[in-house]
């Protein structure tokens, strides 16, 4: 991973860069992607880091500031996106999303619910999916969009539920 990212750090700003860089190639390793929540908990500076760079990288012209170019470059050369875009939006691979949801049908055939765990160990992508869901309906127009449409009455369809109560949340946490 680390071949990826250029040259040794000269001055404390470069050393920063290169450590989140590090940090961001390991993530991905771990979870497939880039995207690193903003609530982050087990590493706060490397999600405070990406959505400032996704902020930077809105407001600052490319082409014309070299140091600022070269940095975004060393990010898309690992992939990073720089607009995230909603788990159930038409963005995602039809193939992920299907996978996701065999996940998901699994999961309760041996569970009984559909409330998985953030840190499922098991299947860590599928407790990440299932909190993405969530927040995906929360935040789109359910009637206006019809992909979004058409996904959620499949997950609605397995049994998911868009709100999970506090006992849930109790059991989903286990």
């Amino acid at each position: 991973m680390s071949s990826k990212i250029r040259g040794k750090p000269k001055s404390n700003a470069e050393q920063y860069l290169q450590e989140r860089l590090e940090e961001l190639c390991a993530y991905k390793e771990a979870n497939g992607h880039c995207r690193v929540p903003s609530t982050y908990k087990e590493n706060k500076k490397l999600a405070n880091w990406v959505v400032n760079m996704r902020r930077y990288h809105k407001e600052h012209d490319k082409k014309q500031d070299p140091v600022w170019k070269e940095r975004f470059a060393q990010l898309e050369a690992i992939g990073f996106e720089w607009e995230v875009k909603c788990g159930a939006s038409r963005q995602v691979n039809e193939s992920l999303w299907q996978e996701r949801l065999d996940d998901l049908r699994e999961y309760k055939e041996a569970n009984g619910h559909c409330r998985v765990p953030f840190r499922y160990e098991k299947n860590k992508k599928l407790g990440n999916w299932v909190i993405q869901m969530r927040r995906c309906y929360k935040q789109h127009d359910k009637k206006q969009d019809s992909v979004f449409k058409k996904r959620f009455a499949q997950l609605e369809a397995v049994g998911f539920e868009w709100e999970v109560k506090s006992s849930a949340k109790d059991d989903a946490r286990q």
